[in-house]
């Protein structure tokens, strides 16, 4: 049945998005609305393999979840800055003034999770903006 209401086609990109978190359901709900977006999503699940996957995968864009203390460190991120990956950092909101503080203290864009499709998209074109 014919609808002339338009459909929503994800723009073209050759950007990779890297997910680091170890939380396997969270990340696949917010890969799925990166993907929305036209951006190739890869996942790192251990702080161990993040510099490895930098490496290889060249992102440009790291989306970071502070909920794992683990993940948001200094040494993880510093690295991915030193690739010049755009990082930005993931929370749920009952972890709002950590991830807050962290972002300010390193100069970070932040999401608050659950995120609307707008918000990743707002919050993923300022981190390359930056």
């Amino acid at each position: 049945m014919p609808t002339d209401e338009p459909r929503f086609t994800a723009p073209a990109r050759d950007d990779v998005v890297v997910i680091l978190s170890r939380d396997a359901i969270g990340a696949a709900l917010l890969a799925a609305l990166v993907e929305t977006l036209g951006y190739t999503v890869h996942f790192v699940r251990a702080p161990s393999t993040a510099d490895d996957a930098m490496r290889r995968l060249k992102p440009r864009i790291c989306l970071v979840d502070c909920d794992d203390p683990d993940m948001c460190g200094d040494e993880v991120i510093g690295r991915a800055m030193m690739r010049r990956v755009a990082v930005v950092i993931f929370g749920a909101r009952s972890a709002m003034e950590r991830v807050r503080e962290f972002a300010v203290r390193r100069g970070l864009q932040r999401l608050l999770m659950p995120a609307t499709i707008r918000d990743i998209e707002a919050v993923v074109e300022r981190a390359i903006a930056d």
